[in-house]
């Protein structure tokens, strides 16, 4: 029996219910918001993250939460009844207090949860891929991950999971999880690479031009990290804003790249950490990779201006 293998299974179970509840909203229809940082936020983003803390807070009440919605003045009556409206269709328990769940982070403790109601929310109103992902951390280490992927490839939903030195597994469809792993691939000039859809800087495609890559999968989400970490792509080039780079967009997916046995650093080739809700980078970007790329695609990264 693995150490947190309670844990890894309620995110698990977490993830897997909240894609539920952001596909009943993709199929309803939704309505969008935009944020004080003038990014968008949909009601699929607050009812999805009131599931999966309520549940984290009944589960481990002495665990801190690091969730990235807030409750706010969107959150209407209206928009309540419409919350519940798709708890009752998904036979889900009903929430009172929207405000105190979606504000609830917990006391603090050196146990930490990061949670992504929806990663690509952009992506989400697109009706294209998004993700949701729950990572978990002790003393800022990482332990343990899950990220759902409702609409991956051909495969429909995928799941995603990770525990530290207990590898990454998947589960397809409705498939048991099974085992997975990078690629093995050293020719960066056939190598697949993933990058941002709405998200991404010039230097990027600079970088694929130097490397000689041509293979590229543009796309949302942290399901970019998922990619390498099953073999479909054998590289995540992305940048990253150092004031605005969040532990729940980054941790689970790290965890699971590097638990597939692939490497992720930052464009310096240094670990990336995680201090409460904040990444620690000492460059502008990160790579994910399948580990026999990484000190080529470091190498290539030498020659770019990043600013």
């Amino acid at each position: 029996m693995t150490h947190n293998k309670i844990e890894l299974n309620l995110a698990a179970e977490l993830v897997k219910t909240a894609t539920d509840i952001t596909e009943w909203f993709r199929l309803k229809g939704f309505e969008s918001f935009q944020k004080e940082d003038e990014s968008p936020v949909t009601l699929a983003d607050y009812a999805s993250q009131l599931f999966i803390v309520k549940k984290l807070r009944e589960k481990f009440p002495n665990d801190q939460i690091i969730a990235e919605e807030s409750y706010n003045s969107h959150i209407d009556i209206n928009v309540q009844k419409i919350i519940k409206r798709c708890y009752r269709s998904l036979e889900l328990d009903l929430i009172e207090d929207f405000e105190r769940i979606l504000n609830y982070r917990g006391p603090y403790s050196p146990r930490q949860w990061t949670v992504d109601p929806i990663d690509g929310t952009k992506g989400f109103q697109k009706n294209l891929t998004y993700a949701i992902g729950i990572g978990f951390m002790i003393n800022s280490e990482l332990i343990a991950a899950a990220i759902g992927v409702p609409n991956y490839n051909e495969k429909g939903r995928a799941l995603f999971i990770a525990e530290k030195n207990q590898g990454t597994r998947v589960s397809y469809g409705e498939e048991d999880f099974i085992p997975i792993s990078v690629t093995d691939k050293k020719n960066i000039k056939k190598a697949n690479m993933c990058h941002s859809l709405h998200y991404d800087e010039p230097w990027v495609m600079e970088f694929a031009e130097i490397a000689e890559v041509s293979n590229y999968i543009q796309m949302d989400s942290m399901a970019k990290f998922c990619m390498v970490a099953d073999g479909t792509a054998d590289l995540y080039i992305k940048p990253m804003d150092e004031n605005r780079s969040f532990s729940w967009d980054f941790l689970p997916g790290i965890l699971i790249v590097n638990e597939a046995g692939g490497i992720v650093s930052d464009l310096k080739g240094n670990n990336i950490k995680f201090n409460n809700e904040k990444c620690i980078i000492t460059a502008p970007g990160l790579v994910a990779s399948n580990g026999f790329l990484h000190e080529e695609i470091l190498k290539y990264l030498k020659d770019i201006d990043f600013y």
